[in-house]
């Protein structure tokens, strides 16, 4: 059974109120206003009566259409910003603008949120350093490792892109408390699942600048028979490393 909400019952009543005083306006008689003020003055206050009338209702329906127009705008463009899209890669600065975003939005998701900004911040770091190594040595593997980091910032974006799709599904303006609750306690579990498998890539990240660092020292001292197996199965996991969805 349909309920209208707050905003639609206000939105009856105006037009309600602005139907009786058309009513009001169209039943008004000529020949006793002619009679009350005269001619001159019947007339023009017939006619602003019925100027008045329009512009009122032009300007109530604006007030309350408008914001519903713009809410239901915005909303198209939150579902258009959240693309995620496994054939593509992801930018981090749109989805770090999209983390910001939604903090603001929804102020009780702001801690995750904040978390999925700090990885996004923490991985970039992490290339950067990377970066620095390619930089002052020019050894091999240290190519592979470098590509590894950009392997693991695109699994990063794409579950924060996971996690923007469950915040966009816990409505701040839902008016009944205990439904509100239910759906951000479910949502909020998943994002933090996801969040969590993140965490687990940073750290991974962070096993591989260590191994690579390890791997430039032996280089340099001119030693063979170099250890590379705990490298290579880092940057082979992060290479390989996919969206493990949550249990239900």
């Amino acid at each position: 059974m349909w309920k209208p909400t707050r905003a639609n019952r206000i939105l009856m009543v105006v037009e309600a109120l602005l139907l009786v005083a058309l009513l009001w306006v169209l039943a008004i008689n000529r020949t006793d206003w002619i009679i009350r003020f005269g001619i001159r003055q019947a007339d023009l206050l017939i006619l602003l009566c019925r100027i008045g009338w329009a512009v009122l209702a032009v300007g109530l329906n604006l007030l309350l259409l408008v914001p519903r127009l713009r809410t239901r705008r915005q909303c198209t463009l939150d579902a258009a910003r959240i693309n995620f899209a496994p054939d593509r890669a992801l930018d981090p600065e749109e989805l770090r603008a999209e983390l910001t975003r939604f903090q603001a939005e929804r102020p009780q998701l702001k801690e995750m949120l904040q978390q999925g900004l700090d990885q996004l911040d923490n991985i970039a770091r992490k290339k950067q350093k990377m970066a620095e190594l390619l930089e002052r040595n020019d050894v091999t593997l240290l190519g592979q490792a470098s590509a590894a980091l950009a392997d693991a910032e695109q699994t990063l974006c794409r579950k924060l892109a996971l996690v923007l799709n469950r915040a966009l599904l816990c409505d701040p303006k839902e008016e009944n408390a205990r439904r509100r609750e239910a759906v951000y306690a479910e949502h909020a579990r998943t994002m933090q699942v996801f969040l969590n498998e993140n965490e687990d890539v940073l750290n991974r990240c962070e096993t591989l600048l260590t191994e690579t660092v390890r791997y430039v020292e032996e280089k340099k001292a001119g030693r063979e028979g170099i250890d590379l197996q705990v490298m290579t199965d880092v940057i082979r996991s992060l290479a390989n490393d996919g969206i493990r969805m949550p249990n239900p």
